[in-house]
């Protein structure tokens, strides 16, 4: 082999000639990238759109969740109100009713008193 074909050689080996004459360096890792790329680039895009179609799905159940909870803490917040009006008029209720049975009392008391004052 001449000194020229010797040369040829180990660009060819160790990157490829460029029409100018410089060398161009192949990057190992390109071209392993490259065919992993071409074996296996359909089952990737393949799991990517799986991934990105579960993302959507979790999305959606979340929002119907967050839906779900927001009605439910409405219900709660309702039903607490109704809890505290119903408190309120028992409590208002049992004020009247003591003041009845004080009144009540105090008339006895006067009953009693002239009763027996007579």
């Amino acid at each position: 082999m001449t000194m020229k074909g010797a040369e040829q050689a180990g660009k060819a080996a160790g990157g490829a000639a460029s029409a100018n004459g410089s060398e161009a360096t192949v990057h190992p890792e390109a071209t392993i990238d490259q065919v992993r790329n071409l074996l296996f680039g359909g089952a990737q895009r393949s799991i990517e759109n799986n991934l990105a179609g579960l993302r959507e799905e979790m999305q959606a159940s979340l929002k119907m969740l967050q839906a779900d909870f927001a009605k439910e803490v409405a219900a709660l917040q309702a039903r607490l109100q109704e809890l505290e009006q119903d408190t309120e008029q028992k409590r208002l209720a049992s004020h009247r009713d003591i003041g009845a049975a004080i009144s009540e009392l105090g008339a006895t008391i006067t009953r009693l008193g002239s009763a027996t004052g007579r």
